[in-house]
């Protein structure tokens, strides 16, 4: 299989972008990259449909999180026009931002080398994984709700821009320990469970290298959730899950529920805060399910 076609989204006002010059390093990429630089907020979701559209083989998403999810919601309401998932555009990502998950899970963690992972895209190859909704939004990688959306609604561009991936952990130091709405969480059997966090994963990634999600597999069907189980979430519960992760097993873990589920609903008595690859995704009540079709990714 080869490309036809291969474009780049990225963002030139980023922080990172700008100090790093990483512009300058995808335009001397080669094979040349076909550049399409935003402008604003949600523009990035245009070019990605727009370019989806017009028979692009592969958007790229050069950039962080942010960058990943706008680019994603275009590329995806153009694939779910096309009913034979094999036309399908396929998504590519280049690591730059405050933090790129996908990337990391996909074997990409320096923001400063771009050619290694270009190398695999312009490899002609794609692979097909499970893609996920939140409601009405797609997302590939992790979702939370509860403390960890509160986390990423704390942490602001300038927060951001002066502190780079360390400005979640002081939004963290803000959140954590707040008392919280608890949360019912019910899957499709009918089953129901409590807490006051839930953490969501496609692939066994969160926060960047981490392997949180230590038997998840982007492409079997399931998505794997971390129940916190007590009604705040603290030092103590953050600790037990770092040493379930360690350990490599959940099952002995007094504070949390590690499910494996194919869909899950999560309701609250007052609205909580969702959040979908890294971004703001509305409140609850939430019904994460897998989308109609997969995703295809270009990675060697």
């Amino acid at each position: 299989m080869g490309w036809n076609r291969i474009v780049v989204i990225m963002n030139p006002a980023a922080r990172s972008m700008r100090a790093g010059g990483l512009v300058d390093k995808v335009r001397a990429l080669r094979p040349a990259a076909e550049i399409h630089l935003t402008e604003a907020v949600g523009h990035a979701t245009e070019l990605a449909e727009s370019l989806a559209t017009d028979g692009a083989d592969v958007v790229v998403a050069a950039g962080g999180d942010g960058t990943v999810n706008e680019v994603l919601q275009g590329l995806c309401r153009a694939n779910a026009k096309r009913p034979d998932p094999t036309t399908h555009t396929a998504l590519g990502t280049l690591p730059a931002g405050t933090m790129n998950v996908f990337a990391c899970e996909l074997g990409f963690k320096s923001r400063r080398d771009f050619v290694s992972p270009w190398k695999a895209i312009t490899a002609g190859k794609a692979r097909q994984i499970d893609l996920w909704m939140a409601n009405d939004r797609y997302f590939l990688q992790l979702a939370g709700v509860g403390a960890d959306a509160e986390i990423v609604k704390s942490t602001t561009s300038a927060l951001k821009n002066r502190f780079g991936p360390a400005a979640y952990g002081i939004s963290a130091l803000q959140v954590l320990g707040r008392p919280s709405p608890i949360l019912e969480m019910e899957v499709p059997s009918g089953e129901k469970h409590y807490g006051a966090l839930a953490l969501l994963g496609n692939g066994k990634r969160y926060g960047g290298p981490f392997k949180v999600f230590t038997q998840a597999d982007v492409s079997d069907g399931l998505l794997d959730v971390i129940v916190f189980r007590d009604a705040s979430v603290g030092v103590l519960q953050f600790a037990e899950l770092v040493r379930s992760v360690l350990i490599g097993n959940f099952a002995c873990s007094e504070h949390l529920d590690y499910l494996r589920v194919p869909a899950i609903t999560i309701r609250s008595s007052t609205q909580v805060a969702v959040e979908v690859d890294g971004e703001l995704s509305g409140a609850t009540p939430v019904v994460f399910r897998r989308a109609d079709f997969p995703l295809r990714v270009a990675s060697a």
